[in-house]
């Protein structure tokens, strides 16, 4: 199992904003022997490797219902009041022993990506931006407007170099898609004008700029020549992700006031990079 080169990724469920900074650092900390980790940021898009629950946070217990598998398994923090089928550790945890229930978990991981590889079964799964309600009295059509409809397109990087615009267009290349590139906010305004960009992956450590402000820029319809909606008339402004890494800090209310989708957690391995595409670009699944 090779863990050098990406960290992988955690998301906390139920814990207050304290413990779960002290739980983020105590994972940065895991022996350089072992696995590395990383907490994935609220608003976060990847799918994350494992999950860490509290065990006192019902709604936290409840949402590991729908979210944890055997592909995505948990770790329950404190003594659950009720029998899950999940493993758990009591107060007071060490962290010697955190870090060797999640190396557990991470050999559970691969042997249910190895069992699908093997049968040719899909990978990826769509995470749920939100926890599924036991009566849910929704109406259909409330939920089809929530819904944005995904449009194949170019990619623009907003990066101060072109370095992972070029490897976004090596992973474009077998969709036969482009990947544009700019360093500054008028730029990637002036892109998104002339051509049909459908994905804007804005990096936050980018000199110089705003993410929320650009962001908002690149959603603004008024000029921008973008994709054609599915009734052929409207043209949909490109979707919009925020790379970042601390000490970024990202806001998810100030990024939906924005129009953004939501973001990635540096480093982005390719495949978390790969699900996003495939989701926001609507790609089709590459036969072998």
């Amino acid at each position: 199992m090779q863990t050098e080169k990406y960290p992988f990724a955690v998301r906390l469920l139920g814990f207050p904003p304290e413990e779960a900074r002290a739980i983020a650092l105590g994972l940065h900390r895991a022996p350089r022997k072992g696995a590395a980790y990383f907490c994935l940021s609220d608003g976060s898009l990847q799918e994350p490797d494992l999950y860490l629950a509290n065990g006192a946070d019902l709604r936290a217990l409840a949402a590991l219902d729908s979210l944890a598998g055997d592909i995505h398994p948990a770790l329950v923090l404190g003594a659950p009041p009720v029998c899950l089928p999940y493993p758990s550790l009591r107060l007071p945890v060490r962290w010697g022993s955190i870090y060797s229930a999640l190396d557990e978990l991470l050999k559970r991981r691969t042997g249910a990506l190895d069992t699908l590889a093997c049968q040719g079964a899909p990978q990826r799964s769509d995470r749920r931006r939100r926890e599924r309600l036991d009566l849910d009295l929704t109406e259909a059509a409330d939920y089809a407007a929530m819904r944005r409809h995904a449009h194949r397109g170019a990619v623009l990087v907003l990066d101060r170099s072109p370095a992972f615009s070029l490897h976004v267009g090596r992973l474009l290349c077998s969709w036969r898609l482009a990947c544009r590139w700019a360093d500054n906010e008028d730029e990637a305004v002036a892109v998104c004008r002339q051509g049909e960009v459908a994905l804007v992956l804005i990096n936050t450590t980018t000199p110089g700029i705003d993410p929320y402000r650009v962001c908002a820029a690149l959603r603004q319809s008024d000029g921008l020549h973008g994709l054609r909606g599915r009734d052929s008339t409207q043209c949909e402004p490109p979707a919009v992700v925020f790379l970042a890494a601390p000490p970024f800090i990202y806001d998810a209310q100030r990024a939906r006031a924005a129009g953004a989708e939501g973001v990635l957690d540096k480093p982005v391995a390719d495949h978390h990079l790969l699900e996003l595409l495939r989701r926001e670009l609507d790609l089709p699944a590459l036969l072998h």
